[in-house]
């Protein structure tokens, strides 16, 4: 008897947590795109979607100049390796 309680017990809790985690993983998965609002003199907001600010990086390597392409909005390498800059 005792047993079986705290089987269902741990049960509950199993699918509580399982529940949660597919919560945060559907929030997570939505794209967050950088906006900017305006307010119109009719009293409504329009939403305007911006794009994605990048630029490149620079770094010197056995004195060749390499360049790789980074993103300021999200804060994270595009490119994947560095490549020779001219």
């Amino acid at each position: 008897m005792k047993y079986s309680k705290i089987v269902s017990k741990l049960l509950l809790l199993f699918i509580f947590v399982l529940s949660l985690n597919a919560a945060v993983t559907v929030v997570s998965a939505q794209e967050n795109l950088p906006v900017e609002i305006e307010n119109t003199t009719g009293g409504e907001t329009t939403i305007t979607p911006r794009g994605e600010v990048t630029g490149y990086r620079y770094k010197y390597i056995n004195g060749r100049k390499y360049k790789r392409l980074w993103s300021y909005t999200g804060g994270y390498w595009i490119d994947p390796y560095w490549t020779p800059a001219e």
